[in-house]
């Protein structure tokens, strides 16, 4: 019986009374499964598994060769640079060159240090004296701060000279013996200017002076009056300059920090010229000149003219290691300058501060840096 049901009712059977018909459902059809399509959707699976791990594994080889690729370029360039320096600098040796410029840069470096360090820092606290006397006698120097005012700005400051700047021979004519005075007889007698100013740098004010303690030497015509070295303290009375313009210089404590050949610069006003820097180095410590007073001198080859004594020689750090003195001057002798030491000026101070040693009758109380 085939499964056409519009043919469900045999119309050539005998006519009878019809039966009920029965329509009869037909039971669903059963699938037998398809093993060829199963196979070819577990194989489509694993072969898309299989593509996505090529991919997975293909990038990472890429990132891996594209590494090694980068590397491997950044390390030819590398070499090629390497190679055109090496052929460059043949016959060349870089290391000695790279040393001699940069020690060349460091000599000037130091050769210009301490003129810079005196001009910068030095300069502004050098003072350019000018001294006269009621007979006439008139004279110019230098001198240094060595002290500041106190908080109130009301205590006076004190500088450093030379004290053949603040005194001078003076000469005495006696108008016996007839003839107008030509036989009277002249007598010298040393003598303190009555007047003594000085300027700073950059600063319109003149500013007064006072002698407060003086050491000695001997001149032409007269012996020391002591046995202190040729040092004097001055005091500013009146308006004071200020401490931030015009700073006080340290001095050093000891003559240990200064040696043959160090470069030092002279401040000072030679022949007039306010705040002239002469360098030089050092040419011998632990000189004694008995004509020029006690204490110890520093030999040294920088520039020094009238106007320069009293003013300070300093190092590189701008510290004072001397007070310039004086020079020897004759036929066949150049460039032998001379400063008192510090430790010699730091013992003058010393002296100096007692009561029985200074003008003021006091002991002096100097705040020295």
């Amino acid at each position: 019986m085939s499964d056409d049901f519009d043919n469900f009712f045999d119309d050539q059977r005998p006519s009878e009374q019809p039966e009920t018909p029965i329509y009869h459902t037909p039971e669903p059809k059963r699938k037998t499964p398809n093993v060829a399509v199963i196979v070819s959707v577990v194989l489509s699976a694993v072969m898309c598994l299989v593509v996505i791990v090529n991919v997975l594994v293909l990038a990472t080889l890429k990132q891996s060769i594209a590494n090694q690729y980068a590397e491997s370029l950044e390390q030819s360039m590398k070499e090629q640079y390497a190679a055109a320096i090496n052929e460059a600098l043949e016959n060349s040796d870089i290391v000695d060159d790279v040393v001699e410029q940069a020690t060349a840069n460091a000599v000037l470096e130091i050769e210009s240090s301490v003129g810079n360090v005196a001009n910068n820092k030095v300069a502004k606290s050098v003072a350019k004296l000018s001294m006269s006397a009621t007979d006439g006698t008139s004279g110019t120097a230098s001198g240094f701060l060595i002290t500041d005012t106190d908080s109130t700005g009301t205590k006076q400051r004190y500088l450093i000279t030379n004290a053949h700047c603040v005194r001078y021979e003076k000469q005495t004519r006696s108008s016996g013996g007839g003839w107008g005075g030509f036989f009277g007889t002249t007598t010298y007698s040393w003598a303190s200017y009555s007047t003594i100013k000085c300027v700073f740098e950059n600063d319109s004010n003149v500013y007064e002076l006072e002698i407060v303690a003086y050491g000695a030497y001997a001149g032409d015509n007269l012996k020391a009056e002591n046995d202190e070295p040729d040092l004097a303290i001055l005091r500013i009375v009146g308006t004071q300059p200020s401490n931030e313009d015009h700073p006080s210089l340290e001095i050093a404590y000891s003559d240990s920090v200064i040696s043959r050949g160090m470069e030092v610069a002279l401040v000072g006003s030679p022949q007039g010229v306010q705040n002239s820097i002469s360098v030089g180095v050092i040419s011998q410590t632990g000189i004694t000149i008995s004509s020029w007073g006690s204490g110890t001198f520093i030999m040294t080859d920088a520039a020094i003219n009238g106007g320069n004594s009293g003013g300070p020689m300093i190092n590189g750090l701008g510290v004072v290691v001397g007070v310039v003195e004086s020079k020897l001057v004759s036929d066949g002798i150049e460039n032998m300058g001379f400063a008192l030491s510090a430790s010699t000026l730091r013992d003058f101070l010393d002296w100096a501060s007692q009561a029985a040693h200074n003008e003021l009758g006091e002991n002096l109380t100097l705040a020295l840096k």
